[in-house]
């Protein structure tokens, strides 16, 4: 009886416990800014980028280099870091730097690379509490366009990028959703 209950400790022990991790990221990839959502178990990877679904095998032979199985497609990917919050990611002859945005500002940590017009929105649902610029408005990068209160604290939205407030879609005292357009700047 015992060698059973000793057999059977030894193939627990030797099980591996795989474990899922679910990350959730939004990035700015060539100037457009898409939501990444990775759950790994294991080897495979289901990737969700913007509204597109992946589900990959993956290892990584080194560091900085990742083999990727997609059905009959390998890929190998080599990353590494710009800064602490920016990625060069070559896959192949492609050549892509990769941003990660800071969620709680929506602002960008890759300020260089964002052209065009910028969607400034509400972190979470809310109230408008001070409308600091208006339409037509120049701003600087990291201004203080909108402050919005939620759960008692107050987070002042900040521009993105230099330019200039195009639009304004809140006034003082209105109530917000979560990621409702507050402000374009442009």
């Amino acid at each position: 009886m015992e060698t059973k209950w000793a057999a059977r400790a030894e193939e627990v022990t030797q099980t591996e416990v795989i474990a899922t991790l679910i990350m959730k990221y939004e990035a700015e990839i060539h100037g457009r800014q898409v939501s990444v959502e990775l759950e790994q178990s294991g080897e495979r990877i289901v990737a969700r980028v913007g509204t597109r679904d992946y589900d990959l095998e993956f290892f990584c032979p080194e560091e900085g280099v990742y083999t990727c199985l997609a059905g009959d497609r390998v890929y190998e990917a080599h990353v590494s870091a710009l800064d602490e919050t920016s990625l060069r990611v070559q896959i192949g002859s492609r050549v892509f730097t990769t941003g990660i945005i800071d969620r709680k500002h929506r602002r960008s940590s890759v300020e260089h690379a964002i052209e065009g017009r910028q969607n400034l929105v509400a972190p979470m649902p809310g109230r408008v509490v001070r409308v600091l610029l208006r339409a037509g408005d120049e701003v600087a990068l990291g201004q203080g366009v909108i402050v919005v209160e939620a759960m008692k604290m107050q987070n002042e939205i900040k521009s993105p990028k230099s330019g200039r407030v195009v639009e304004v879609r809140v006034v003082e005292g209105a109530t917000v959703n979560a990621n409702q357009i507050l402000a374009v700047v442009e």
